[in-house]
């Protein structure tokens, strides 16, 4: 399984030291705003209020105390009834704090009368921007600096921490438990700058793959020895059936057992190969070839005529054309054969109809009928409905969805107690000829 990119730890640690510089950049900014607003209005306000204050005081003692007159701070002094005889740029200007430009530039202005007289007291604003400058964007980069530089320093740090957990994930995840040598996990050695942790989880790990190996390897001797001891005993049998057919001297009924005994021999050695596939996680051993399952279908409706005729049910095969799947030949005819025994099986009498139609065979039936709650349980082992009266281990379906899970098939079930149950097994990447079959495989049979 791939993993989301967007997701992976030293993306998370890339991002987490992006937000962190944008959230600093974003402090900062902020911070030379507050502190420019705050030397304009801490600072500078105030400052020209006590000195209006101050020189309105001096005023009513001496008349002729001049307007203050400095690099930074200009007074003008008018009557306050003569407002045609002010600079055209303080014309309209009433009481208070202003801003606004003057011939010496940007400039905050404070406006105040007393007895009948007018005090500008103008300030240069640039100056303000140099303040700012001096006492809070200079302190302010210096920090950026550190705070970026720290910044880095820690993300270089958790790269590096990280790394050797990175690599041992990969490692992890790169494992292929069917490859023909011992599988084997990065060298504890080889994660240089890995912490106490991420040491004893890499020793942990290493341990677990030593298990594994030993689970696979006894694996593939259990897969190797059961296929040989199961295939010797078998042949053995087809060979005694064989000779038995070849005599003339035995009766009709006895080559009849004897051919059965064959041909089911023929079908426990296949179902071995196609049993001892399904114990691997691989697909590697599995044979596969364009199937019809028509055939298949029809070859399994004609075992169960022998088993169950006695019931005196009707087995309907209809099509509607040729439907091909890629899969062994054995596993589907597993699939379709367990399908169409617990048919007939849980059917006491009327019909078993299977339809083939385009990527999907429909197996329904009229027998007892499945429980709504019964019907998620029928595909685990050893599960039998409680209503069931045939004799049986509960492994059939259970088997039937393992394989329609490795092959991707899908199995749908839909019942009415009493009524009859419906299967449908559908074939997503199946090829469909909707031609008429040929005459000999009509395209509705009754057995």
């Amino acid at each position: 399984m791939k993993s989301d990119s967007s997701r992976r730890l030293n993306r998370r640690l890339w991002r987490a030291f992006v937000i962190q510089i944008v959230l600093i950049s974003a402090s900062a900014g902020v911070g030379v705003y507050l502190a420019e607003f705050a030397i304009r209005e801490v600072l500078i306000v105030s400052a020209l209020k006590r000195e209006a204050e101050y020189f309105w005081a001096r005023e009513n003692i001496d008349p002729y105390t001049p307007a203050p007159n400095t690099h930074t701070l200009i007074g003008y002094l008018f009557d306050a009834d003569l407002d045609t005889s002010y600079p055209e740029e303080f014309q309209g200007l009433g009481a208070g704090i202003h801003d606004l430009i003057t011939p010496v530039g940007k400039s905050v202005v404070h406006v105040s009368d007393n007895n009948g007289r007018r005090l500008f007291l103008v300030f240069d604003a640039d100056n303000i921007r140099q303040l700012a400058t001096y006492f809070g964007l200079v302190p302010l980069t210096l920090l950026l600096i550190v705070l970026y530089s720290s910044a880095w320093v820690a993300y270089r740090i958790a790269g590096r921490a990280v790394s050797p957990l990175i690599k041992l994930a990969r490692e992890v995840r790169d494992l292929d438990l069917e490859a023909a040598d011992t599988v084997r996990l990065v060298n504890t050695s080889e994660l240089k700058g890995a912490d106490d942790e991420i040491l004893i989880l890499s020793h942990a790990l290493e341990q677990l793959v030593e298990r594994v190996n030993k689970f696979v390897e006894r694996e593939r001797i259990f897969t190797r020895e059961t296929s040989h001891e199961l295939r010797s005993p078998l042949t053995v049998i087809k060979i005694a059936s064989e000779t038995l057919l070849a005599r003339d001297d035995i009766s009709d009924a006895n080559r009849a057992t004897a051919d059965r005994i064959q041909r089911a021999a023929n079908d426990m050695e296949e179902l071995t190969q196609a049993f001892l596939l399904l114990a691997r996680e691989s697909e590697s051993g599995a044979t596969r070839e364009r199937v019809c399952v028509n055939d298949i279908v029809l070859n399994e409706m004609s075992r169960c005529e022998l088993v169950y005729r006695e019931k005196g049910l009707k087995l309907d095969y209809v099509d509607t054309g040729s439907l091909w799947v890629s899969s062994s030949p054995k596993i589907l005819g597993v699939v379709i054969g367990n399908l169409i025994r617990n048919a007939c099986a849980y059917t006491e009498k009327g019909h078993v109809r299977v339809r083939i139609s385009d990527a999907k065979v429909r197996i329904e039936d009229t027998g007892i009928g499945i429980h709504d709650d019964q019907i998620k349980a029928v595909f685990s082992p050893y599960y039998r409905v409680s209503n069931a009266r045939e004799s049986g281990h509960g492994i059939g379906l259970s088997l039937v969805k393992r394989m329609t899970d490795r092959f991707g098939w899908t199995v749908n079930i839909t019942s009415r107690p009493g009524h009859g149950t419906v299967v449908e097994v559908g074939f997503p990447e199946a090829d469909f000829e909707p031609a008429p079959r040929p005459s000999t495989k009509a395209a509705a049979a009754s057995f």
